[in-house]
């Protein structure tokens, strides 16, 4: 929706089709492509889903070849000279966040500028080379992209898992990227973090309950108290502009970044529930991933949050490197 969005607002015309969601089949989705005119067709690359998004990129090179192909996300940009050269059917790889560089890519298919100008992609030149280009700074200011465009999916198809909303509908906002911790079975640990304004939170937050009806907002952020400051500012406009009056909400961070003051003014803001990671079960096993908390610390911001009657999740892992039966059964 970030792409797509970004897309339309500098004069492209971009759809989404989400095949998982609205069920749609191989070859529905072949008949799209043959009914329609496209240039360029976009595909989610995680590795789960690697041989699926192959599967498209063939599909879409047999309808018509002279359709461009992009794969972007986790898998590419973990290995991108790879996902080129190990299928013909993708023209361009993208590695990290895709906005501006899927922008830069069309600009290029137009004959704006050339390929290799292009930053932060992989792709084969006319002689079967693969070239990377030089890496993509992330995007600082946040608030440049707009609002997600929510007009672009079947929004009544969508709601959270089970254990993130008590009450329907319930819609996603990501409000920050990026997080500055070292776990290490974290994609997204010591990226930069930065921060959409307080004021652009909750414009979003306003057009999901006045236009989609939403009852509640899950904050997907990996980390959204890491600037209490921020946080403590969201909390109060949205009791300011009376959103606690409609709508309830719930996050995701980290125990060390919770204390009663700001736990306290999320719960008068509406907020019903937070989602720590919590990981292992013993000291050892939480040192060993990097998480640089603590169990005491963990303890007490359950026992602050039950304090103050705000709901609670955990996120645990079995099997963390180096770890025994007796460590598992702690977990």
């Amino acid at each position: 929706l970030y792409i797509a969005s970004y897309l339309n607002k500098n004069d492209h015309n971009a759809e989404i089709l989400d095949c998982e969601t609205e069920g749609i089949s191989l070859e529905e989705f072949e008949e799209r492509i043959k009914k329609n005119k496209y240039d360029c067709v976009g595909i989610a690359m995680l590795t789960p889903i690697y041989t699926q998004a192959v599967e498209l990129c063939k599909a879409v090179k047999r309808i018509n070849p002279n359709i461009k192909t992009l794969v972007g996300g986790s898998h590419p940009t973990l290995r991108p000279k790879g996902t080129i050269e190990d299928e013909s059917s993708i023209d361009v790889a993208v590695i990290g966040e895709a906005e501006l560089t899927f922008l830069d890519i069309l600009n290029a298919f137009q004959g704006k500028k050339e390929l290799k100008e292009v930053e932060g992609i992989v792709f084969k030149n006319t002689k079967g080379k693969v070239i990377q280009t030089k890496p993509r700074e992330k995007i600082q200011d946040l608030d440049m992209l707009p609002i997600p465009d929510r007009h672009l999916i079947k929004m009544k198809l969508y709601r959270p898992s089970v254990s993130y909303y008590k009450r329907l509908p319930a819609y996603t906002i990501i409000t920050t990227r990026g997080c500055p911790y070292r776990c290490s079975f974290c994609a997204t640990a010591k990226t930069g973090y930065r921060m959409h304004s307080v004021q652009r939170v909750i414009d979003e937050m306003k057009m999901l309950v006045e236009k989609f009806g939403a009852k509640e907002i899950l904050l997907r952020d990996d980390t959204f108290t890491l600037n209490k400051k921020r946080t403590l500012e969201i909390c109060q406009a949205i009791r300011e502009n009376g959103l606690d009056k409609k709508m309830s909400w719930n996050c995701i961070t980290r125990a060390n970044l919770v204390d009663e003051e700001l736990l306290t003014a999320m719960k008068n803001a509406g907020c019903w529930g937070l989602h720590f990671g919590v990981e292992g079960g013993t000291q050892k096993s939480i040192d060993s991933i990097q998480k640089d908390t603590t169990i005491e610390t963990i303890e007490k911001a359950f026992s602050l949050c039950r304090k103050l009657e705000i709901n609670t999740r955990g996120y645990f892992m079995l099997g963390l490197p180096g770890s025994t039966k007796e460590d598992d059964l702690a977990t």
